[in-house]
């Protein structure tokens, strides 16, 4: 068949096989023999002058799907992951099951006395699990760089890719990608279940044997809204029932001179109309002077408009450390009229929960540079200085805590300075390693 008997027919005959010629003018894929081609021409649009077979969309796709992967994910990228996490889970769970032994027997006479079963016993742990979690990734995260690099550069594995012309940071990126997919992990952890664990291990063991909150009866508990211009005297507080005994409430105006006092053998708070009910008590109104000008006894008395919950009322003896983020969003927004150093340790701890996380981060990029050495006494000297960077790092924190919790520095400054300046020096050293100039204290 001719070109033209092929152009009128629309067919196109190589050895032996019709193939659609509008087909391959158009550029869609056809069959040759099995093998899938399409058709590339280099003449006049009219006329077919040159074609040639070439691979098809799928294979095209699945070497590019190749090539990306070859060059995201390379042979020792792959070693390098798999040596760092079989000791980082070592020492991760190692740690964790030590620590589950030595509170087991710590507490197995708790556990007699107190006749639980396995079910409490294994919740009690359960829930504690997060926080240990979160506190121990950086010192495992450290571990095992230290064990992966250290044992690489003695076997002269790192000086063979550096040796084949990959930088040091493009050798580090792996462990990079591995810490920033820990912090993630570890931020998700220390949001809400992180402080729940450390309640858990402060108190609930306690609940679980009094069978009720340890923070369930408040006495004598003395609130000031400052907002309101207000100040409650409560004797006891019940906050499972959210019943108040022996309640005194003082309304002063803006310039503190008292309008009236509320008494009430009881009060209770009905949370769908928002009132507040005193039971059996007085009304006793004040002039400026402080004389009482009247008195109102009631049996039942209804009052609305007010801002306080039982809730916030038992709120002021919270602690930071031990609440979730949104449950310290909501003592900031409900509280914020408390003077600034009442606010400081909530302030510091919301910080702190996404500070810590990144501790993480700046164990992989001070111990990494550290742990590559070209010698045995290079190498002693990056696991010395790993370590004691690492302390520091832990002392530091627990020094600006102390110090943003006592509003002595600002709490954003307090949470958040230990991991950025120690970032920054994994950054100095991450530079000194990649052209190759000298450490101290490593040889």
């Amino acid at each position: 068949m001719s070109f033209a008997q092929s152009r009128a027919t629309g067919f196109f005959t190589k050895t032996g096989s019709a193939l659609p010629w509008r087909a391959l003018r158009s550029g869609a894929s056809v069959s040759d023999n099995g093998v899938e081609a399409f058709a590339v021409f280099a003449g006049s649009p009219g006329w077919p002058q040159d074609w040639r077979a070439r691979p098809g969309r799928t294979e095209v796709a699945k070497h590019k799907t190749s090539k990306l992967k070859k060059a995201v994910f390379r042979i020792f990228d792959r070693y390098l992951i798999k040596n760092f996490l079989v000791p980082f889970f070592y020492s991760l769970f190692g740690t964790l099951a030590i620590w589950l032994v030595y509170d087991l027997g710590e507490h197995a006479n708790d556990f007699q006395e107190a006749h639980l079963g396995f079910q409490p016993i294994a919740w009690y742990y359960v829930v504690q699990m997060p926080f240990l979690i979160v506190n121990q990734l950086p010192l495992s995260v450290l571990l095992g760089l230290l064990y992966v690099l250290t044992r690489m550069s003695r076997r002269n594995e790192i000086v063979s890719m550096l040796g084949a012309g990959v930088s040091v940071p493009r050798l580090l990126l792996p462990l990079i990608v591995v810490g920033l997919l820990l912090t993630g992990a570890c931020t998700a952890l220390n949001y809400e279940l992180g402080p729940r664990g450390q309640w858990a291990g402060a108190f609930m063991l306690e609940e679980i044997i009094k069978g009720r909150a340890k923070n369930s009866r408040m006495d004598a508990l003395v609130f000031p809204n400052r907002r309101e211009f207000r100040i409650w005297f409560v004797q006891l507080l019940d906050t499972k029932n959210e019943q108040l005994h022996n309640v005194q409430v003082i309304q002063q105006d803006g310039h503190g001179v008292i309008q009236y006092k509320i008494y009430g053998q009881n009060a209770t708070f009905d949370g769908s109309r928002k009132v507040w009910i005193f039971y059996n008590g007085k009304i006793a109104y004040v002039d400026p002077s402080g004389n009482v000008t009247s008195e109102e006894f009631f049996t039942q008395k209804e009052v609305s408009g007010w801002s306080e919950t039982p809730w916030r009322l038992s709120s002021a003896t919270l602690k930071g450390k031990y609440m979730t983020v949104p449950q310290l969003e909501n003592y900031l927004r409900v509280n914020g009229d408390f003077p600034e150093t009442n606010l400081a340790a909530f302030k510091t701890q919301m910080w702190y929960r996404f500070a810590l996380p990144w501790n993480v981060m700046v164990v992989v990029f001070v111990a990494s540079p550290l742990c590559i050495a070209f010698s045995r006494r290079g190498a002693l000297g990056g696991i010395a200085g790993g370590l004691f960077i690492f302390i520091g790092l832990f002392s530091s924190t627990n020094v600006f805590l102390a110090l943003g919790q006592g509003s002595r520095i600002s709490p954003m400054v307090a949470a958040w300075t230990p991991a950025a300046t120690f970032l920054l020096l994994g950054f100095i050293l991450l530079y000194l390693r990649a052209t190759n100039r000298p450490i101290p204290f490593t040889g």
